[in-house]
């Protein structure tokens, strides 16, 4: 289930910077390249064009060490620059950058892998940000009359808008990264248009004719000091001079453009349909979660995570609303091209409902949200509502209020019969449920729900470690303080350093329970020799690959616990309550050890730690049973089983 990561090196590039006049400029851009590229990998070639360039540009080039320099007698443009530093390269990618742009560090490599994972790319650029540190570009419109428009511009740098990997008609050649095919195939830039402006727009339009795509990727930021190198009056004269060249030379492809708006109240809808031109034709995707979901959070925001790349890579066109957290960017998401909409939800999500296929809600207080609005919608207007129940919160409720006394307990089954309604009323609304055991689809079933599937949550991310023995001496509990203290993981840590550990601790005394994230107080009163805190634990596999044991003593909860799944994936043994090991109907009895008892619980712990047979039984019990997950998201298989059945395209451009 990894997405395909096929890496090209920085060597395989050649950055092209045409220079004439401005000496400060270019000094700032190469200083910029040198750190931009990780220690360890290889940087790109980098060539400097002199193009009729003044004596204090040539000083800047002939004391910057590791370059190359063209040189020309005369200004060519800037076409006629680049044509000239293609020319003296021999590299499979090339990178226009003007001599007013500073890269960042690790511009690079985001480019480098859209290229690899879209052979159609013949081109691609990053978000490009002013001087000011607004937004200029996130890739621009052709509209129908040759004129453009910037994605995102003047939007501050932190914004969402826009932010996510895609095509588009053009982007900016100030910093575009160009494959030589696609180059060769159409000529490169065209020098009609001397000095400046549109080369980079006719250029794309030419790709696009030749059957190339444009893409941007904004993982990857540059700085622009725009129009430096011209003055305003006279930047207005080429730019109308060439638009008439442009509109003469490409009319029959701009005809397939979206019209200009003229209305300022239409360009934002404007700007949606000349999106919507490029996506793919799949369903159009809408998910509400609490938060915008990060591997590494837990409290299935993992799985959720897994989610939205398995169907952006199945070819849905997903965006995500977050509900009670604000909307943040994640580079992971952006690049599997997953808009996240930053907005009042109860502000936007109605109309994000009406553009969408289909709306897929993760939690009861969003479906109960989703249901109000729902309720608002004609039913021409309502998309498929499909509930996402990662968890039967009622289940986890009743759980927690046995374990409780007195007003607590009584609290808790208060909110437990309010969520039971909840989940009862989602279960008659839904268009369909989707479940992470045949036990939770079952409850769903019961009250009328039409159509129920089962989704088991396995993670993308999680392989086999390596099998042998050798450093592994730990235990593990992997665990996520989202819901802090109170949570599942915090009463079963506590269970376990208190009932479990000390006889583990009396049987093996150098055993240690490693516990991911931070732990929360007052629980953090339980670190020790015996126990520590890892804090953010950014390499899982790393961390499996030092556990002889893992743990989930949860003593309530609800649905398939991820921590269990995920120590299977990894090849770790388990040890794990009852609750801990809900939801695995599917895997053998051998393969996850169960226990509620503290003693036993104990026991199960001592003996894999002491005894390598047991061990190595217990692993190759796993292994058996995770040669049996499938390749495939389960969630790309939802999506083909929906396309199949008619749920398609409501909303074409």
């Amino acid at each position: 289930m990894q997405r395909d990561r096929r890496r090209t090196p920085a060597s395989a590039v050649s950055v092209i910077i045409p220079t004439v006049s401005q000496a400060g400029h270019l000094a700032a851009c190469l200083a910029a390249l040198r750190p931009a590229h990780a220690a360890g990998h290889a940087v790109p070639e980098v060539i400097v064009v002199l193009n009729g360039a003044a004596p204090a540009v040539r000083a800047v080039a002939a004391a910057a060490p590791g370059i190359r320099v063209v040189d020309s007698a005369i200004n060519r443009g800037f076409a006629g620059g680049c044509q000239l530093g293609v020319r003296a390269s021999t590299t499979p990618f090339v990178m226009f950058l003007n001599d007013d742009v500073c890269v960042s560090p690790g511009w690079l490599e985001p480019l480098l892998e859209t290229m690899a994972e879209r052979p159609r790319a013949g081109a691609v650029g990053p978000r490009v940000l002013g001087g000011d540190g607004r937004v200029q570009e996130i890739g621009s419109i052709i509209w129908r009359d040759g004129t453009t428009r910037p994605f995102g511009r003047g939007e501050a740098p932190d914004s969402l808008a826009w932010r996510w990997r895609r095509r588009v008609d053009y982007a900016s050649a100030c910093a575009l990264l160009v494959r030589r095919e696609a180059w060769d195939a159409i000529g490169g830039f065209d020098e009609e248009f001397h000095p400046a402006y549109y080369e980079d727009v006719d250029f794309c339009l030419g790709l696009d004719e030749a059957g190339y795509e444009v893409w941007v990727d904004p993982r990857s930021d540059v700085t622009h000091a725009e129009s430096a190198s011209s003055t305003s009056r006279f930047k207005q004269f080429l730019f109308a001079r060439h638009h008439a060249r442009l509109v003469a030379k490409r009319s029959s492809l701009l005809a397939s453009r979206v019209l200009p708006p003229t209305d300022p109240s239409r360009v934002r809808e404007a700007e949606e349909a000349a999106a919507r031109r490029l996506e793919g034709d799949g369903p159009r995707v809408l998910v509400l979660d609490d938060r915008v979901p990060s591997h590494g959070l837990g409290s299935g925001f993992d799985r959720m995570a897994d989610a939205l790349l398995g169907l952006a890579q199945a070819g849905a066109r997903v965006r995500m609303l977050p509900t009670e957290v604000p909307a943040s960017y994640t580079p992971v998401l952006a690049a599997a091209g997953v808009a996240v909409i930053d907005g009042r939800v109860d502000e936007v999500f109605e109309a994000e409902a009406r553009a969408s296929d289909v709306v897929v809600v993760s939690r009861p207080n969003n479906a109960r949200r989703a249901c109000e609005v729902f309720a608002r919608l004609a039913p021409a207007a309502r998309p498929r509502l499909v509930y996402d129940a990662e968890a039967l919160y009622h289940r986890r409720l009743l759980r927690q209020a046995h374990l409780a006394t007195g007003d607590l307990s009584r609290e808790l089954q208060r909110q437990a019969t309010e969520w039971l309604e909840a989940e009862a009323a989602i279960a008659e609304r839904a268009d369909e449920i989707i479940c992470v055991s045949r036990d939770e689809a079952a409850f769903f079933e019961a009250r009328g729900a039409g159509r129920v599937r089962v989704v088991t949550p396995w993670l993308s991310r999680a392989a086999l470690t390596a099998s042998t023995l050798a450093g592994r001496a730990d235990i593990g509990f992997v665990a996520g303080w989202l819901a802090g203290a109170g949570s599942p993981n915090g009463d079963g840590l506590a269970w376990f350093a208190t009932e479990v550990l000390p006889l583990v601790i009396a049987e093996v005394p150098w055993a240690r329970l490693r516990v991911t994230g931070t732990i929360p107080p007052p629980l953090d009163r339980l670190q020790g020799v015996h126990v520590r805190g890892e804090g953010f634990v950014p390499d899982l596999a790393a961390f499996y690959r030092q556990l002889r044991v893992a743990i989930a003593p949860l003593r309530f909860g609800a649905g398939v616990k991820l921590k269990t799944l995920e120590a299977l994936q990894y090849g770790v043994p388990v040890v794990a309550t009852t609750v801990g090991a809900e939801g695995l109907e599917g895997l053998p009895a051998d393969t996850v050890v169960v226990h509620d008892d503290p003693v036993a619980f104990a026991a199960a712990i001592v003996t894999r730690l002491r005894d390598v047979d047991v061990w190595r039984a217990h692993r190759t019990a796993i292994e058996a049973a995770m040669a049996a997950v499938p390749v495939a998201t389960d969630w790309a298989a939802w999506l083909a089983d929906l396309t199949l059945e008619g749920v398609g395209v409501r909303h074409p451009v």
